[in-house]
């Protein structure tokens, strides 16, 4: 080898052109400069290796076929490697020197051998690419059970299950297109509507939104699709006599008025309950205190200061992620009292079983039951919350945009405003339940009497 880079640097004939006498210059010194390495020739056979001669261990590499590359020699625990650092072509001496420089940094300093980093990264690159969507939402969904709620991991579980996974699971999620997304959200709207497709496709676009964060692909095809289903935003406000009519209802329910036959029963057979004593308590609560169906239906008797007449419902139980202070009327501290009397739990409504407490959507589906049972249009626990919140800021009632917005846990001023005044506003949002108790009582008739 020696032989030939000798060869390839004597100097046959005197050069006449100024880059020609550099060239012969740099032969006869033995110095491997760019002229070098663009004006030398290739081997008749096998390959001709150049040292350099300022980083040890550096050649120019040249083929019989005229290809032309950097490598670097290196020695790592004992074994002898090389590592390509480029196409001559593409990159320049002054460059293979600089990642020359480099790569024997990484080994000496943080023994990183570049051959065997060269090799990881090809492995994760092709396990980048063979990933399936199913195993990104696995590592997504354990993630995400770190900052939502348990009634939202629920919900996006059974999109996930029962519509998503069957579809992309077992697809590659490096290879997902953007029209393989849009076909994907257009079917699940034709099958069951457009907006379990809409939040079919939020939960897709979260999951490749933190493959892209963590560099695992260049692009999430997801976020450039807009919605794709028109969403109308419900707007139910129940007039005096429908709430009246509720609340009748219930009361009717809590002393186990039968409201209806079993499936398959007969006309004077014992009636059963449309809606059990501890589900019409639930709503009746979800009514006077205004907060959503979850936080009522996950109450624990822990949350409680019945001398102080006061629920502080817990961060993590929260939508917001911030606990919120409920002062408790009259109306609602006998309710609260008479759900636990009856549940005998730690919840004030558990579930069957006792050691969870009553998931949310059975309350959905006993207001639901409750309004077809009356012949009253579909309600929701949350028509219910927005009811009232918007009675609250009517003329008979009287309380204040800001106060209304605080009972009901919604965030009032500036983020930076937020920061400077942590006040509960106990005072002003106690005054402002107790006079919506009082014109609840006053629409329907009720007592502080559970």
């Amino acid at each position: 080898m020696a032989d030939i880079i000798e060869a390839r640097f004597s100097k046959p004939a005197p050069p006449r052109s100024r880059a020609g006498r550099r060239l012969a210059a740099s032969r006869q010194a033995g110095e491997l400069t760019q002229d070098v390495v663009n004006a030398i020739a290739a081997p008749a056979t096998g390959k001709l290796r150049i040292p350099d001669h300022q980083v040890k261990g550096l050649f120019l590499r040249v083929t019989a076929k005229g290809a032309k590359s950097y490598i670097l020699r290196y020695s790592a625990d004992g074994r002898r490697g090389e590592a390509a650092l480029g196409d001559a072509r593409a990159i320049t001496l002054k460059t293979a020197r600089a990642k020359a420089l480099d790569t024997l940094s990484d080994l000496t300093v943080r023994r990183v051998d570049p051959v065997e980093a060269k090799r990881a990264a090809i492995k994760r690159e092709k396990a980048k690419k063979q990933e399936s969507f199913a195993a990104l939402e696995a590592r997504y969904s354990a993630d995400a059970a770190r900052r939502k709620r348990a009634s939202t991991l629920d919900y996006e579980r059974w999109l996930l299950d029962n519509h998503i996974l069957p579809k992309l699971g077992a697809k590659r999620y490096a290879d997902l297109k953007r029209g393989e997304i849009i076909s994907f959200i257009e079917d699940v709207g034709a099958r069951v509507g457009g907006v379990t497709a809409n939040r079919a496709h939020a939960i897709v676009r979260q999951v490749l939104n933190y493959a892209l964060k963590r560099d695992l692909i260049d692009a999430n095809p997801a976020l450039a699709i807009e919605r794709l289903f028109p969403e109308v935003s419900r707007d139910r406000i129940l007039n005096a006599a429908e709430l009246k009519k509720l609340w009748a209802f219930w009361q009717a329910a809590k002393r186990n008025e039968g409201k209806g036959l079993k499936a398959g029963s007969e006309e004077g057979q014992r009636k059963i309950n449309v809606v059990s004593p501890g589900g019409a308590l639930a709503l009746e609560l979800c009514l006077i205190t205004l907060q959503r169906a979850g936080e009522v239906a996950g109450a624990r008797v822990e949350e409680f200061n019945w001398d102080d007449k006061l629920w502080i419902i817990p961060a993590e139980r929260m939508k917001g992620k911030r606990a919120h202070a409920v002062p408790l009327s009259t109306l609602a501290l006998a309710r609260f009292k008479a759900a636990f009397e009856l549940s005998k739990s730690e919840f004030a409504f558990p579930a069957r079983g006792g050691e969870a407490p009553l998931e949310a959507k059975r309350l959905t589906r006993a207001m639901a039951r409750s309004c077809k049972a009356l012949g009253l249009a579909h309600a929701s626990p949350h028509d219910l919350r927005r009811t009232g919140r918007t009675l609250l800021t009517s003329e008979r009632v009287g309380v204040g945009y800001e106060v209304a917005e605080r009972v009901i846990a919604h965030l009032v001023g500036s983020a930076v405003s937020r920061v400077y005044d942590r006040n509960e506003y106990l005072r002003e949002k106690r005054a402002a339940l107790d006079a919506w108790a009082m014109e609840l009582s006053r629409i329907v008739g009720a007592s502080a009497n559970p």
